[in-house]
């Protein structure tokens, strides 16, 4: 019985430690690849551009949901969302606003739609494979100066919404403006 016991106990401490380091090797093993891959391109991660253009939003921007719109940059949280929990695959970010009361799920941005034009430019001449191109943007991604830019943006986004762009009520006014005019 006691052999029985210490078979179970040893498995149990097996999958444990597997589920608890898968995540740590993972992400070593992405920045050793994104290391050595950028080393033979000649590229420094923390210097490669990226739109924030393929960012999902699941609130109005701007929000008029009080604890959207009352909230500080404090409050804005970013975690990383992985697929799977034995053998762990980086799918996107997620951004939401935790308060004392209730957590809102603000974005997401998934890490297939996180593209970076000099790594478009190189996987075309086919200087790396599909696979190297996801390392490097996935270190980029996780990047703290890229997460820092993002939670940024995200904040931004929520409290005056997009950049230079007026309230749809405002573009239908100008457009029906225009037509009388023009007519």
């Amino acid at each position: 019985m006691t052999t029985g016991f210490a078979t179970f106990f040893i498995v149990l401490l097996f999958v444990l430690t597997i589920v608890a380091s898968g995540r740590y090797f993972y992400g070593l093993e992405l920045r050793a690849t994104a290391r050595r891959l950028t080393r033979a391109l000649n590229l420094e991660i923390p210097k490669l551009d990226y739109s924030f253009e393929q960012i999902v939003y699941f609130a109005s921007l701007p929000s008029n949901i009080p604890s959207i719109r009352n909230a500080s940059r404090d409050n804005l949280v970013i975690k990383l969302d992985y697929k799977s929990l034995f053998f762990p695959r980086l799918s996107g970010l997620k951004m939401y606003i935790k308060t004392d009361t209730e957590r809102i799920i603000l974005a997401y941005l998934p890490i297939k739609d996180f593209r970076l034009p000099v790594l478009d430019q190189i996987l075309e001449k086919g200087k790396i494979n599909e696979s190297d191109y996801q390392k490097i943007s996935i270190c980029k991604l996780i990047h703290p100066a890229t997460l820092r830019e993002i939670s940024e943006e995200v904040f931004q986004q929520i409290q005056v919404g997009r950049k230079g762009r007026k309230p749809a009520a405002a573009d239908t006014a100008d457009s029906k403006e225009r037509t009388v005019k023009g007519i």
